[in-house]
This record gives C-alpha cells, structure tokens and sequence, in this order.
C-alpha cells in the first residue's frame, strides 16, 4: 500500500465508518462500566442503590462487549477492508463462514471472542449466585474490564488511513491459507467458550472466600465445573481432529505450547470436579477446592501471556503475533492482580480457619476418600510437569538463549508414570467404599474386572498379531523409554491397552450395579468410559501406526507398503484454493480398478511478502478398523541446488560432465527480448554434446528462464549471471515434478471420535442432572430437605459416583 495515489483511493460508506466507530465505542464503554460496576458493588452495603447500580452496569457491560462482537462479524461479512483487522484477515474469495472465522485467526479478534464467551457466562451464571453475587460480580468486572482495556490497545476497530484519510483497499491479506479448513469454524468459538467458564470458577472461589461461606458455593459451581471440563475436553479434541485432517503427520496431538495452554487448565478442572465430590460426600476439603476452583484460570491467564507476548513465535507450530506494548502491560497486570489478589485472599482464610477442628473418622481400611487424594494428586501432577514443558522456551528466552519446545518423545517418557496410575485409579475406585474395606472385600469387587480386562487385552493382541489386520500393523517397533534404554514396543503398547481397557470395563459393571437406582447418576462413569476408549484410539493408532515413504510422478509409479500410487492428474490447477492432486492406489498383485483413489489438496498461493507458497494437505482414506492416511510432501522441480560455474569449470552430476563453456547472448543490451545463456558441455562414456540454458530479459524488468533439456525428464536451467567475472549459475531441474508421499496405517482412529463423543455427551448430561435451581435458597436459608425420590436418588448418586 506503499504506492497508493490519492486520486485513486476509494472512500468507505459511512454506514461502516459508524459501525466500526460504533465498536470501538462499545469496547471503550464496556471497560468504563465494568469499572462503574465493580466499584458500585464494592460500596453497595452503603445503599441499595449503589446495588442496583452494580446490577445493571454489569449487565450493560456484558452486552457491549457482545454488541462490540456483532459489530465486527457484520464488518467481516461485509468485506469492509477499511479496518486493519478486517484486511489482514479476509479476502473477498472465501466463503462468508472462512470470513467470520478470520475474526478468531488473529490477535484481537481472539482478544474480543475470549471477552464474548467470558460476557455469556456472567450472564448465565450471575443470576444464581445468591449471596456471593456481590464479590462474584466484582471479580468478573475486574476480570473483564482489564480485557476490554487490552481491546482498547488491540482494537480490531482500527482504520486503514492513507494521509489521515480511510481507504477501501481492493482486497483483503485473507485468512492464512493453513487455516482454512472447516474446523476453524468450529473448534476457535467451542474451546473459549470453555476458557470462558473458567472465569465463572474462579470469580465463585473468590466470592466463597470473600463471604467466608466454604458449602454453599459447591452445588452453584458443580454443573459449571462439569461444563468447563466438557468444554475445554471438547475443545483439545477438536484441534486434534483439526492437526490430524491437516499439517499431514499422521497425529493427533504433538504437546506444542499452544495446545498445552489449553490441556493444564482441563486437568486442574478435572481436579477440581472430583475434590467437590470428597466435599460433598465428607465435609472436607474446603480449602483445598477454593484453591482448585481458581488454578485452571490463573494458568490459562498465564498460558495467555506465554503465546501472546511473542516469546514463543520461534517455538511453536502455530503463528503468534507480539502484542501493542501498552496491551500486553494490562495483561501482565490483569495476570498479577488475580493470581496474586486470590493467593494473598486465599492465605488469609486458610490462616483464619487453621483452628478448624478436623472432622471425625470413621471407618477402617481402604477408603474412596485416599483414592480421590492420590488421583486428584496425580491430575495435578500431569498437569504441572506439562506446564513445566510448555515453560521451558520461556525460561529459555530469558536466559537469553533460543526459544525451543520440549520434544514430544519427552511427554511420553515423562508423563506415562502419571497416566498408568490414573486410569488404574478410575477402573477401581467406583468400587471401594467411603467408610472403608477390607483389602479382601476391595479385591472381590475388582477381581472380576481384572480377569475380563485380561482376556480382552489378549483379545486384541490375537486380532493384532494372528489374523490378516496385523498385517497392516508396525509390529516390530522399539520404545526409547525414560533413562535412554529401549524395550519391545508390542508387549508395552499391549500394556497401555489393557491399562485403558481396565477402566473400560470397570466403569461399565458400576453402571451395572447403579443403572436401576439412578440411570442420571450413572454420566460420571459413561464419561470415563469415553475418556478410556479415546486413550486407546490415541495409543492404537500412534502406537501401531505403520508408515512408508516414496514419490511419485507423472509417468512413474510409486511403491511402498503394499500399494501402487499412481499419478492420475489434478481436479483443477494449482492456482484453485480448491484444487486435488488425483493419486490412485492399486494393489500391484492383482488386476483391475483401484483400491481406492487419494485426493490430497495441492494449490499455490501468494503469502504477504509477495512470494508464492505451495500448500498441501493429506488425503484420509477412513474405515471402522483402519485409517489409511497418504501425505503429500511439497512438490520438487530442482534436482541439485544451485552451482556458479566459471568459463572451463566442470561439475558432476548423475554420471554426466557438465563444463560451462562460455557466456552467449541474443539481442542488444537493456532491450526487452535479450536473451543470455550458458553454453554447457555434456560428457558421458566418451562422448559429447552442447546445450544452451537461457534467461530472457521481457517487459517491466521481469527475467524469465528457458531450460535446455538434459534427459527423460532433466533439464538444466540458468538461475543467474555474473557479467563481471563471466560465471553463471546453473541448476539440474526435472522437467515435471516430483511428488514426495507418505502412507500411513491408522489402526482404530474410530476410538478416538466415539471416545470424544461418549465423554462430551455424557459429561453435558451430568452438569444438566446435577444443576441447582434452587441453590441460592440452599444458600441463603439452609432448610434439611425433604425425603423425596429425586434426594434419594442424589443421594445414591453422591455415594457410588467418581467423578
């Protein structure tokens, strides 16, 4: 936009200029009323007046920063280049819904959907939060008016301006060609509407401590909790599907620092969810669960820092933009004031209660209530050693060394010693008591379990290695465990199997046992049992995944595996977004049509600086029992790398001589039409010929290359010139390209979409079977309840449950 004349700008309408001046205003009002809002509640015991204030500047907040939101998808819609944010990510060419999901691709856009989904649940969860609404609604106005501060740095709302004047460019930048797949639609709104409710948990712990009421705050957060979980649970799996359909590894999850930001608060709610059952059940952990019920968003605000502040843009696979200085200042002064305001608040109460008489024991033996200690432990164990890992470029960077991430080989030598006890704790500890049993009793109730999960693991260790699947199946592979020595990777990926087969099966005799006395109250292990079957497709279809690499061409076939690829043409042209490279894949050993035909995205497009890129993306092939995944490599034209040759040097290549000869040209200097070339001596087996590369000087300046055939598909081409010393540049191309593929065997990826599905689902019907309507009356006017069937069946609920 360098070269832009003023003649030629074209205005923008001034409905736009209004609305996105509309936006702005909202955001900047939003962040005044939060603050009118927050100090109107603070001094509301003054007057209810001051309440009534606080009520409904919280309100009013809460809907500018959604009108804010609307305001900006309306400008996306619309193709208004006008504004910064808008130009840098859409383009008239994509479809309305890639152009409202340009919104969330970029710094500020995500900025104002995490304040939007943030807005949503104040308004849903303000209205039931009894007495602690008033320090409820203080930390939600703090929370959110420092967001919409940052907006007010990094607006989206800002103008292109060409001497002072806004300008209508003729298009847009577009959304990052990476992105566009349909995924980005969906997964960005699902996971921040998670991170969203984290504040809702948070800002209720506040509250609790700010009261001093320790009980009644748990079956206002319990559904909510529930909702975090299978939010952000949903959330991770959805940029797995995304990874997997898109960057061609053949993966799901590769522990970048991105998708770890999102994973640590998901284990610290999880954590959570099950300390409020020991509280509810035992009277016991107050502390402890105020604590759990703030960490998941005090460490999402702190993973917000971490890939927003540009210090890891040189260590991560997603794209990071550095912050406006002003902005990132409010955020690590957003972060400060409530991790340090809650652990300043948080210390005080528990200094306060430590005279608090424990509550008796009764009981002997084996007790749920040590299970639950030592899984919830280890939760959080999994959760901080991946904040480590996802910490480690930080602390790189301010040693002043190079950013790096943690490889993903070390997340799975490290955190397997946290994840085997983890599921052995969720197959077993539905079945023990809370007064506790006998060693004896515990091992009757579990012995059936333990005896099927063997036979089903051998089940599936016959199906791996005795019948035609395991054909299909890596079944040679090592592990490099932790401390550098190796083991067999089929007995230790049968081991991860039946580790996850173990919970499988203990949680579906539980639903056994409690499905006739309450079939609501049975969701809790319906979604372990989505949490082990997706375990397994993870490990299944990592661990046994076979791979093979070869390339293809227009006129040579490709081998690998048990499979033919050949070449059999495009869908379009490399220049259409849309375009598919056509590979069909026989079997070599028998006759007629194709297994199947693979159609991986092959297209071409010009990046921001001007160069063009080629961007590719596998095709999966899927079945029940195996995905076959074939991966398309960049494509390749150049056979060697560029040599500068002068007069009478000679260079090897593939059993040919090539000695530059000398320099020629056609044409007169600085005429368009001149051609300079490169006479080249070809020797082979005694004999010789000479070729003559060329490059043409044409209209404008522009240089364009003319290749001099060098075999069946060679040619050598001229890259450049030097006239002073006479040397040329010189490269041995293909003449059509090569295409680089992998193929590779996914056994039972199924497992991970039903294991998705069965722990969301599940994990929704819960938060909906455990929500309290009538919890702020519970609150307020704690009355004993009466002895009816649905009390009987929470009852019920609250002792066989586990999560």
């Amino acid at each position: 936009m360098n070269d832009l004349n003023p003649a030629d700008l074209v205005s923008p309408p001034s409905w736009a200029l209004q609305l996105g001046e509309l936006g702005r205003i909202l955001v900047l009002a939003a962040a005044a009323l939060f603050a009118l809002s927050a100090i109107s509640w603070l001094f509301s015991k003054r007057s209810p007046a001051l309440e009534r204030a606080g009520k409904l500047s919280f309100g009013a907040a809460c809907c500018s920063v959604l009108g804010a939101f609307v305001s900006l998808v309306i400008l996306f819609a619309n193709n208004r280049f006008e504004f910064e944010y808008v130009f840098g990510h859409a383009d008239s060419h994509n479809a309305l819904a890639y152009r409202i999901a340009g919104i969330w691709s970029g710094q500020e856009g995500s900025f104002l959907l995490w304040a939007t989904c943030s807005a949503i649940f104040a308004l849903f969860t303000v209205g039931n939060t009894g007495i602690y609404r008033r320090w409820y609604s203080i930390t939600f106005a703090f929370f959110l008016g420092g967001i919409a501060s940052i907006l007010a740095f990094e607006s989206p709302f800002k103008l292109n301006l060409f001497e002072g004047r806004p300008f209508v460019p003729e298009d847009g930048l577009g959304l990052a060609p990476s992105l566009q797949n349909y995924w980005v639609i969906i997964h960005p709104p699902t996971i921040f509407l998670g991170f969203g409710s984290l504040t809702a948990l948070f800002a209720l712990a506040f509250a609790a401590l700010a009261v001093k009421d320790y009980e009644g705050w748990v079956p206002i957060v319990r559904p909510w909790a529930i909702v975090s979980a299978s939010l952000v649970g949903l959330g991770l799996c959805m940029g797995g599907f995304w990874a997997y359909e898109t960057l061609g590894w053949g993966g799901f999850w590769m522990w970048d620092p991105v998708e770890n930001v999102s994973f640590v608060p998901w284990c610290f709610t999880i954590a959570l969810i099950h300390g409020i059952i020991v509280q509810a059940a035992r009277k016991k952990w107050q502390q402890t669960n105020l604590l759990l019920g703030a960490l998941p968003f005090v460490v999402f605000i702190y993973g917000t820092f971490l890939t927003r502040s540009g210090l890891l843009s040189d260590a991560s696979v997603h794209s990071f933009a550095e912050m406006d200085r002003s902005a990132l200042k409010l955020l690590i002064v957003l972060m400060a004031g409530t991790t340090f305001g809650f652990a300043g608040l948080w210390g005080f109460r528990a200094f306060q209660g430590r005279k608090t008489a424990p509550v008796a024991e009764t009981g002997a033996g084996l007790k749920r209530e040590a299970f639950y200690i030592v899984g919830i432990g280890t939760m959080l164990l999994m959760g901080i050693a991946t904040a480590i890992g996802m910490s480690v470029p930080l602390v790189q960077a301010l040693k002043g060394e190079k950013p790096r991430v943690v490889e993903e080989a070390l997340y799975h030598q490290v955190l397997p010693f946290v994840f085997i006890p983890l599921m052995l704790l969720m197959a077993v500890t539905p079945f023990v008591s809370w007064r506790g049993m006998t060693p004896k009793a515990f091992w009757s109730k579990v012995y059936t379990v333990f005896c099927i999960t063997v036979g089903l693991t051998g089940l599936v260790l016959f199906l791996a290695v005795i019948t035609p699947i395991g054909k299909t199946l890596n079944l040679s592979s090592t592990v490099n465990m932790l401390g550098r020595f190796e083991v067999r990777g089929l007995p230790w990926l049968m081991f991860l199997v039946g580790i996850c087969i173990f919970p499988f099966v203990g949680n579906v005799m539980r639903i056994a046992e409690l499905f006739k006395g309450s079939k609501m109250g049975t969701m809790p292990f319906v979604t372990h049992i989505g949490v082990a079957m997706l375990m397994a497709g993870l490990i299944i279809s990592r661990g046994f995944e076979q791979k093979a690499q070869s390339v293809v061409m227009k006129d040579r076939p490709g081998r690998l595996m048990n499979y033919e690829v050949r070449y059999a043409g495009m869908t379009s042209n490399e220049n259409d977004r849309n375009n598919q490279l056509k590979l069909d894949i026989y079997n070599p050993h028998a006759k007629g049509a194709p297994l199947f035909t693979a159609t991986p995205g092959l297209y071409k497009v010009k990046m921001a600086d001007g160069q063009e890129s080629t961007m590719v993306w596998p095709h999966i092939e899927r079945g029940w029992l195996m995905d076959t995944y074939v991966s398309l490599g960049q494509p390749q034209t150049d056979a060697t790398q560029d040599v500068e040759l002068k007069p009478g040097e000679t260079t090897q290549f593939g059993g040919l001589g090539l000695t530059y000869v000398k320099m020629t040209r056609k044409g007169q200097f600085g005429q368009p039409g001149t051609r300079f070339g490169a006479l080249v001596k070809i020797s082979a087996k005694g004999q010789s010929t000479t070729i003559n590369p060329e490059m043409e000087i044409v209209e404008g300046g522009e240089t364009v290359f003319h290749p001099a055939k060098l075999g069946e598909n060679m040619e050598l081409a001229m890259a450049g010139m030097n006239a002073a010393n006479k040397s040329v540049t010189l490269r041995v191309q293909f003449m059509t390209p090569i295409y680089p593929i992998e193929i590779y065997h996914k056994p039972m990826t199924i497992l991970v979409w039903l294991g998705t599905g069965i722990m969301t689902l599940a994990g929704f019907a819960s938060a909906f079977y455990r929500r309290s309507r009538r919890a702020v009356a519970v609150v307020e006017e704690p009355i004993a309840p009466k002895k009816t069937k649905r009390a009987a069946d929470l009852v019920t609920a609250i002792k066989g449950e586990t999560t």
